[in-house]
């Protein structure tokens, strides 16, 4: 199912404001700052087209993207995991395919933020990523992090993952994604810079809004630390009570969209993906499906929405 049919229960949907992620840039910093406009009149329905709550839903890539894990034996020597390196293919081999198999089992599309390395060793896989209608962000060159980089150094970086991410799958990333969430105070001057649109490393409100960087506007579409499924199943966490989680959130967030503008944000890790864990997530899916007015949006589809709309919050000062 194309991207225009991802609001349960809607029809009609704005192709202006849902589109594919390779087309995000056109005129996506078209908007100046404004002060935020009154709310939508009608309760309920403070996204296009009427939806109520919009989800979006994130695969971080990082496979292959961090150094080759060692061991400290009892004799005092560094040797080679290769236990732990057998680990880090499950991603490539097992854990992104089920992803995208049930993306496409629940007719949605979802922003990838992905590591540069690992489109130059799985390209064919980032590729299916990209033809599956799915938009591709940049999650850093290595998976490393960035926050103590020398700004030229960060540049380099930051440029190195676009260029290969944009030639392996023909999309030109528009979002951007640190390691740990953890940005330096160049990352998003950097960032605008090198033609990035929004960010997402941050959690200061559940909608997206807009910030000027360089003097211009550029989105900000938050993240939610308690939803991320690394921290949760990395700390012996088990599906189901995940699931529940995931459940309460929405409840409280679909009942405060009746009066204002809500997100919900949900992040799934391809090297942690285990079978029970996907079933947990299309239990959740399914779920949310089920209720009226949920647009489950691309970050990128959210970004433009924001840099377009006159009702989007507009701050005056990034952090």
């Amino acid at each position: 199912m194309d991207s225009g049919k991802q609001i349960s229960g809607l029809n009609g949907v704005n192709r202006r404001v849902v589109i594919g992620a390779a087309a995000l840039g056109a005129g996506a910093l078209a908007g100046t700052d404004r002060a935020r406009a009154a709310p939508a009149a009608a309760h309920g329905s403070f996204w296009p087209n009427g939806a109520r709550l919009a989800i979006a839903l994130s695969l971080v890539v990082e496979t292959g993207a961090d150094p080759a894990p060692n061991t400290k034996a009892p004799d005092g020597k560094t040797y080679p995991d290769l236990y732990a390196a057998s680990a880090a293919l499950y991603a490539s081999n097992e854990g992104i395919p089920r992803i995208l198999d049930m993306f496409d089992r629940r007719h949605m599309k979802a922003t990838a933020m992905i590591c540069g390395v690992s489109c130059e060793k799985y390209p064919a896989l980032v590729k299916d990523i990209a033809q599956r209608g799915h938009e591709c962000g940049a999650h850093g060159h290595q998976h490393d992090v960035q926050y103590n980089m020398e700004r030229d150094a960060e540049r380099a970086f930051m440029q190195k993952a676009r260029d290969t991410i944009e030639k392996t799958t023909g999309q030109k990333p528009l979002g951007y994604n640190c390691r740990g969430q953890l940005r330096s105070v160049n990352t998003l001057s950097l960032a605008q810079e090198l033609g990035f649109t929004y960010h997402i490393d941050d959690i200061s409100r559940d909608e997206p809004f807009v910030i000027p960087v360089n003097d211009k506007p550029f989105a900000v579409v938050p993240y939610t630390t308690h939803l991320n499924d690394i921290g949760y199943f990395n700390r012996g966490g088990f599906a189901a009570p995940f699931v529940e989680e995931l459940k309460f959130e929405f409840d409280a967030l679909y009942a405060e969209a009746e009066t204002r503008r809500r997100m919900m944000v949900v992040t799934i890790h391809d090297a942690i993906s285990r079978a029970s864990r996907i079933k947990a997530f299309e239990e959740f899916i399914n779920y949310a499906q089920r209720h009226k007015g949920v647009w489950f949006a691309r970050s990128g589809d959210l970004a433009q929405w924001a840099l377009e709309s006159k009702e989007s919050i507009r701050q005056p000062s990034a952090i």
